[in-house]
């Protein structure tokens, strides 16, 4: 019998077989490849039920995260309800982190472990012990590392910050560098182009180019300007770009701080340029010439206080100064030559105004460069191979180094080839033109560099906000369940600047109060009231700090109140010196005296309420105004 045939026996078996007989067989085969499918889906259910296992499915922080200060609490999310017993840990540095009671979290599927202190800086692995119902338990762990604050570079968007900040910030930091770098462009053309015609080319104002060009770089100049002030509104305040586009509206936050009110004033002085963008005969005008390129120089200055804070360093903001204005002068006056006066051939003027700026161009890199050392130096020091800043510098030089050497062959060509020449013909119009236009390629790839490496901090340079204050005094940490540390200067006589840092409770506290008691009974006690809720800074600026009325040993003591009840009060002693430097203190007018039962003269209590507070993180503690206020106890 050959593959794949029948025997006959089995063939006519077959054919025996009666209607009713086949059909019973095909129902009994299909009943029980029936039972056979649902015993094996039960079996293979069955199975997964057994080993169904809860899973971590999230985590504040998240594994292998990096967080540049110490979260307040840890959360560990599962795939599954947790039981009360479930159990969770963290080891830092081969030492156990300070956590507290572990919870189950309202959504009845996480774990939160708050922390007592502050984490290490180093790697944190997180483990947990999660009780299953049919009696097993459930591990595993996640780990992340607290990197150290001072080491961290703001523009560096991989290290995450699990600290409270802004919620949801707009993404505008990249839309926000690039028109920072259009208008930084279209306003050194403006101010470049206006100088060139004031100073070497005051024959082209009546020309159309130079018309065309005024207009179009104001226009641009006001449109990127605009923008700019939008977007650092809405990267201030947390605010839609869609909010603070319309004029005025959410711009507030933009005057508490001097890079806002450099971006707006930089818009204004941009408005301030259309008396002589549309009409540049003013500029050759003796009354309307110095306004005209002093609008365009101002708003071009501003741009030295993109980083500045309130308290910027003088000769850095000085240096940047002298550096924006004479990039301003070299990048703008190429643009200014490339599109009117190389456009076409011309007579005497133009040659004449070729000669000038190719000789001032010498001085202008000069300062340009010296200038640009300076300012590097305040920002980075040494450390320019260290920092990202540094690093974004070394190729800014680069492209500087190209315009030096090309701008180098440009004044030897026009010293040599040009010297006796008294009309500017098309040919070497053209080849001026291409030498330029590629001096200013470069110039456009540095100020590409420019505007990034602003988004980074150079390594002398403390993210703004942090505080800056050399403080006097700083005690150390207390540690434990009250963690906070004190800071205070000048530690003299009269007025002192005092910062609280609290780093737990991480919630929870109320009645928060720093106490100055005097060496002698007939001065006056000084008492903070800190609204702080939980991990978090304030800070009382010397201008409105506290009254130390006495030389001596003041006792300091630190009270509060935690979720459980009255914390253990932390207690300081700090030597007061005297102050020769001021008038004598019993003359301050905050410092008032009550007469109290028995006639008895007391020393009345100064309180001093601190107004909004910000959680510790790499961006530092913002300083915060108070009000001296006296009352009878």
């Amino acid at each position: 019998m050959g593959h794949g045939e029948l025997s006959l026996e089995v063939v006519m078996s077959s054919l025996a077989c009666t209607p009713t007989e086949i059909r019973r067989r095909r129902t009994a085969r299909a009943g029980i490849l029936g039972a056979f499918v649902a015993l094996s889906s039960l079996f293979f259910m069955g199975a997964s039920a057994a080993h169904a296992e809860t899973t971590l499915v999230s985590s504040t922080p998240a594994d292998g995260e990096e967080v540049i200060a110490s979260p307040v609490q840890i959360v560990a999310v599962f795939s599954a309800a947790v039981p009360n017993n479930a159990f969770m840990q963290a080891v830092c540095n081969g030492q156990p982190a300070p956590i507290g009671v572990v919870t189950v979290g309202a959504d009845g599927v996480s774990l939160i472990a708050p922390l007592t202190a502050a984490l290490p800086i180093g790697t944190c692995n997180v483990s947990y012990s999660v009780p299953q119902a049919d009696g097993n338990v459930a591990t595993g762990g996640f780990s992340f590392e607290v990197l150290d604050p001072s080491s961290v570079d703001p523009g560096d968007t991989s290290a995450g910050d699990s600290t409270e900040g802004p919620v949801n910030a707009p993404p505008v930091s990249g839309p926000l560098g690039l028109f920072r770098m259009i208008a930084y462009a279209a306003l050194a053309a403006l101010f470049g182009g206006a100088a060139l015609i004031v100073w070497i080319w005051p024959e082209g104002f009546d020309d159309s180019a130079t018309h065309r060009y005024f207009k179009i770089t104001w226009s641009v100049a006001l449109l990127s300007s605009y923008v700019v002030v939008a977007l650092q509104a809405s990267l201030t305040s947390g605010k839609s770009v869609t909010q603070t586009l319309v004029p005025l509206i959410s711009w507030g936050e933009l005057f508490k701080e001097a890079s806002g009110l450099a971006v707006l004033a930089r818009l204004f002085l941009v408005m301030g340029c259309l008396i002589f963008a549309f009409h540049p005969d003013r500029l050759v005008d003796p009354q309307s010439k110095n306004l005209s390129l002093g609008l365009s120089g101002a708003a071009m200055a501003t741009f030295a206080f993109t980083r500045a804070s309130l308290d910027f360093s003088i000769l850095g903001t000085a240096a940047s100064l002298v550096h924006n204005l004479s990039i301003a002068l070299w990048f703008g006056g190429l643009i200014f030559l490339a599109q009117t006066v190389l456009i076409a051939p011309g007579g005497d003027d133009l040659m004449t105004a070729i000669r000038h700026f190719s000789r001032r161009s010498l001085l202008i890199i000069s300062v340009t460069v010296i200038s640009g050392v300076v300012h590097l130096y305040q920002l980075d020091g040494g450390a320019i191979l260290t920092s990202r800043h540094g690093r974004l510098v070394i190729l800014k030089v680069f492209g500087v180094v190209a315009m030096v050497y090309i701008g180098g062959a440009t004044r030897q060509f026009i010293s040599r080839g040009l010297a006796k020449k008294r009309q500017l013909d098309g040919r070497t119009a053209a080849k001026l033109r291409r030498f330029v236009l590629t001096e200013a390629a470069f110039g456009v790839f540095v100020l590409a560099l420019t505007s990034w490496s602003v988004a980074t901090l150079p390594d002398k340079a403390p993210p703004l906000g942090s505080d800056r204050t050399d403080y006097a005094f700083v005690s150390d940490r207390s540690g434990g369940g009250f963690d906070v540390q004190l800071h205070m200067t000048p530690a003299l006589v009269g007025r002192n600047a005092v910062r609280i840092d609290v780093y737990s409770p991480g919630s929870g506290l109320t009645d928060l109060t720093v106490q100055f008691n005097p060496p002698t009974n007939n001065v006056a006690s000084v008492t903070l009231n800190v609204p702080i809720d939980g991990a978090g800074s304030a800070k009382l600026p010397f201008s409105e700090g506290v009254p130390l009325n006495t030389p001596g040993l003041w006792t300091i003591i630190v009270t509060g109140n935690g979720p459980d009840g009255p914390l253990p009060s932390v207690t300081y002693t700090v030597s007061v010196l005297a102050n020769t430097s001021e008038a004598p203190v019993n003359e301050d007018v905050n410092a008032t005296t009550s007469t109290i039962a028995g006639g008895v003269s007391s020393p009345a209590t100064v309180v001093v309420p601190l107004g909004e507070t910000t959680v510790p993180s790499a961006s530092g503690v913002q300083p915060v105004t108070a009000t001296v206020v006296t009352t009878t106890p």
